[in-house]
């Protein structure tokens, strides 16, 4: 090896012109001519060795900055692939929180769509009531008109006369149907609790009028829209007992079962539910239970 490397990291070509300066010394016998040959030899040599020792340190440069290239590059993709695991994680956890939105909307959805079906089956049912109360009032119209003709020909009280304490005399089925009527303007009215006193005191006026069942059952809805679940289960099964083929029965069993989930009784709301189905399969009000029951499997 004929170059020298320096403390700078250079190489150099002084090893050369030793070996040259020993051979010309032990060939001192050599002619003049000889002698000039190599003595321009040693100029060619020594050109290009200062002329590779110029270059060698701006090529030490040029290694130095692509290193330091090198090293940045690689520090800016270090920084690029931490900063795609921080986005990755950002997208995972707002696609979780859409995913839950998501979740609690179609919730709500279901319970609004369960609440207006609920809604639209109590509207159903006062529409009916409504149409009820229009011929049974047709009904007392015609009735009254032939007890005021008898009354007419028999010297009898008549309709709408005063008694002795100046209180008009009304019939008591006519009397029982105002009774009913003012407690469900009541209720009607957002006046829960004096409608509930008001159908308490119908019933125990009117024990086996027509219009008992429904007061049990606007009870038993008035503490259901209170949110007392357990007073509302007690009134329906007051109803279930106590006017059994009550057209507000279905209704009943639905509200009845409702309860029992609002109460977490889960077991039993399922049970009753059942139960309004296999006995009431045609109803408005088994429709919706069907719907709860599927949304409420284990």
């Amino acid at each position: 090896m004929y170059l020298e490397k320096t403390k700078d990291g250079l190489f150099s070509l002084r090893p050369v012109f030793s070996i040259l300066c020993s051979v010309i010394f032990l060939t001192a016998c050599a002619t003049s001519e000889d002698v000039g040959m190599v003595q321009w030899e040693l100029n060619e040599i020594k050109k290009k060795t200062d002329s590779m020792e110029e270059r060698l340190p701006s090529g030490e440069g040029q290694f130095e900055g692509i290193e330091e290239s090198q090293k940045a590059t690689a520090r800016a993709v270090s920084d690029l692939f931490i900063r795609t695991q921080e986005l990755s994680k950002e997208v995972q956890r707002i696609t979780g929180q859409l995913e839950e939105e998501q979740f609690h909307s179609e919730k709500m959805l279901e319970e609004a769509e369960t609440v207006k079906e609920l809604l639209s089956s109590d509207v159903e049912e006062l529409k009916k009531s409504v149409e009820d109360m229009k011929k049974r009032l047709v009904k007392l119209e015609g009735t009254t008109v032939q007890k005021e003709k008898k009354e007419d020909t028999t010297g009898e009280v008549k309709q709408g006369e005063k008694d002795s304490e100046g209180s008009e005399i009304k019939d008591d089925h006519m009397a029982a149907y105002e009774s009913y009527i003012a407690a469900h303007e009541s209720y009607k009215a957002g006046k829960i609790s004096e409608a509930r006193e008001k159908f308490e005191s119908f019933i125990r006026d009117y024990p086996e009028n027509e219009y008992t069942d429904n007061s049990r059952f606007w009870i038993a809805e008035s503490y259901y829209i209170e949110n007392s679940f357990e007073d509302a289960i007690l009134a329906y099964e007051e109803l279930f007992r106590k006017n059994p083929d009550s057209d507000k029965v279905p209704g009943a069993m639905l509200k009845q079962g409702l309860a029992f989930f609002a109460l977490n009784d889960n077991d039993t709301g399922r049970l009753i539910l059942e139960k309004l189905l296999e006995k009431h399969p045609d109803s408005k009000q088994a429709g919706v239970a069907k719907k709860k029951l599927e949304g409420s499997k284990p």
